[in-house]
């Protein structure tokens, strides 16, 4: 049994505790979960258990009994509703989350039909998949991110804290909206009246977002009529970024920019302006979005904010992202950065591969 965790049957032990006290089994469950996490029962377990101390049946057996009805003896003597069948298939997925269901029945000596009845009926647990990486990195692109990340972690070793509150990160990204437009009807085969008809056009604008240990710095939206080039990019944080900076900071902008790889970031004329400013840029190996926080944190929070609205207009998407972006708190952006050494660490304990972001 992994430290910190709780078997089934201590679990039932702290359910009916609580039912003496008469605490219902929705804060049972709340109060389980805080502490154990995805080692909690589920709810609708609890109010299984629930039901089974009111009725008085206080053993895990019965518990079993009712769950799994109808199970008999296997051939090797050990009858499917016994508590130690339960306890073990339990320790197997609480070490190891990626177990096969076929495996773990192999090892505690009962049949797959048998091992998912326990799964599903008792413990209450159910396969979640993680999240699709992009693709498979190659053997050049994983020995690439191990030996930026050792580099990273070295350097950290040497600064410490200082590093992390010297960086400034962001990244640009697409918001759609919705604008309504007049569209006629077409009148080539039907003979009908020329009306308006109202209808979606779909539309996008571009942001640029960045942000510090201490907070927001800068959420600008990109003008129409400008397109988001190196020319463009050099102006931005020669001329938005850096003033945001001293504006807000109000010290010197002796920072670290992270920001990632790509052909506009990397753009010749971005290279001349950052070197001409005195910026210095973070190294990030390419196909790296787990090292990145405006990727695995700030871009992901956003979208969950503003999923499934509709905007009128520019405006109204600008001003939606602009609170959606004054609500994170400094704490949350200082939490996001703090967590790129240990992501440094795992990439190379897990020989370059990519995490779950």
């Amino acid at each position: 049994m992994a430290g910190g965790m709780l078997s089934l049957r201590d679990q039932r032990a702290v359910v009916k505790f609580l039912r003496l006290k008469k605490t219902d089994p929705t804060e049972i469950h709340k109060q389980l979960s805080v502490v154990l996490a995805e080692g909690a029962a589920s709810y609708r377990v609890i109010r299984e258990w629930m039901q089974d101390l009111h009725e008085g049946r206080e053993d895990l057996m019965d518990q079993c009994s009712r769950c799994l009805q109808g199970g008999t003896t296997l051939s090797n003597g050990v009858a499917p509703t016994d508590p130690a069948v339960v306890v073990n298939l339990e320790e197997l997925l609480t070490s190891d989350r990626r177990i096969t269901l076929e495996l773990a029945a192999d090892l505690v000596g009962v049949t797959q039909h048998t091992a998912q009845t326990i799964v599903t009926n008792v413990l209450g647990l159910k396969r979640v998949c993680k999240r699709w990486v992009p693709r498979l990195l190659t053997p050049e692109q994983r020995n690439g991110r191990i030996a930026t990340c050792r580099e990273l972690s070295d350097r950290y070793e040497a600064e410490g804290e200082e590093l992390l509150a010297r960086l400034v990160t962001g990244e640009e990204a697409f918001v759609t909206y919705y604008q309504q437009e007049q569209r006629r009807p077409s009148t080539t085969f039907r003979q009908l009246p020329e009306r308006s008809k109202m209808g979606n056009s779909r539309n996008r604008v571009l942001y640029s977002i960045f942000y510090d240990a201490q907070g927001l710095l800068l959420a600008h939206p990109v003008p129409d009529q400008s397109a988001m080039t190196a020319e463009y990019y050099s102006y931005l944080l020669r001329d938005l970024l850096l003033p945001a900076i001293k504006r807000k900071r109000r010290s010197d902008t002796n920072i670290v920019l992270l920001h990632d790889n790509t052909a506009l970031h990397n753009a010749r004329v971005v290279k001349h302006s950052l070197k001409d400013l005195g910026v210095e840029v973070l190294p990030v190996p390419p196909d790296s979005p787990d090292l990145l926080p405006a990727e695995y944190w700030l871009y992901p929070h956003l979208c969950d904010q503003v999923q499934g609205s509709t905007f009128k207009d520019r405006s109204a998407t600008w001003s939606a992202i602009s609170h959606h972006c004054n609500t994170f708190t400094e704490t949350e952006m200082a939490a996001s950065l703090r967590a790129l050494p240990d992501r440094w660490n795992r990439v190379v304990e897990f020989s370059g591969g990519l995490h779950i972001l």
